[in-house]
């Protein structure tokens, strides 16, 4: 069985043979597309071996959608981490859209909270869309960075738990960021299960 590094490098090798073969990689009318589309991927990726640009390039490039805008909402990066944040105190659970933008879920036996992190927003009310249903959630900056508490257990984190994309929007519905929920269920079961 490979592991994980092993099967970005077997996809990097795949990558680099496509690029080379003779007529790969969608059409010869302009053999930069997918140029374009593989540093359209790095660009919105940690780095060129992590999961998000292989990702990235098999399905946006070598798929054949040689996608060359950045789509109007940030799509998301497919991995929730979990673990001790950096003060040894709280426990997390989070994923971050290609900007960089995180959501995450922190807690203690004491605390439970969302953050909105780096998202370039003011503090206040934002409709939070799961699926179909819409949480107005009020976001403050009291620990720095937006925050809101959220008890473990309360719909909103039922429905982050259950849910396949959050779409983060002002109050003109207009959109903000959105994140893939694709993970989150066993990554907040986790933090909570370690908090509480």
């Amino acid at each position: 069985m490979v592991g994980a590094r092993g099967q970005s490098m077997m996809r990097q090798v795949w990558l680099v043979l496509i690029l080379l073969w003779p007529g790969a990689g969608g059409t010869q009318e302009d053999p930069m597309v997918l140029q374009r589309c593989i540093w359209a991927c790095l660009a919105d990726s940690p780095r060129a071996a992590s999961l998000q640009y292989n990702q990235c390039v098999e399905v946006r490039c070598v798929a054949g959608e040689q996608q060359q805008a950045t789509p109007r909402l940030p799509d998301f990066r497919s991995d929730w981490q979990v673990g001790l944040a950096s003060n040894g105190v709280h426990h997390y659970a989070g994923t971050q859209a290609e900007q960089g933008y995180a959501f995450n879920y922190f807690c203690t036996p004491g605390e439970s909270y969302f953050v909105l992190a780096d998202v370039p927003i003011e503090a206040g009310q934002y409709r939070m869309l799961i699926g179909s249903v819409e949480y107005l959630v009020p976001f403050d900056r009291t620990r720095g960075a937006l925050t809101v508490d959220i008890p473990p257990g309360s719909a909103f984190m039922q429905a982050v738990q259950g849910g396949r994309w959050l779409s983060v929007q002002d109050m003109d519905r207009r959109p903000v960021i959105r994140f893939s929920l694709a993970g989150a269920r066993a990554a907040l079961a986790t933090a909570v299960g370690r908090c509480f």
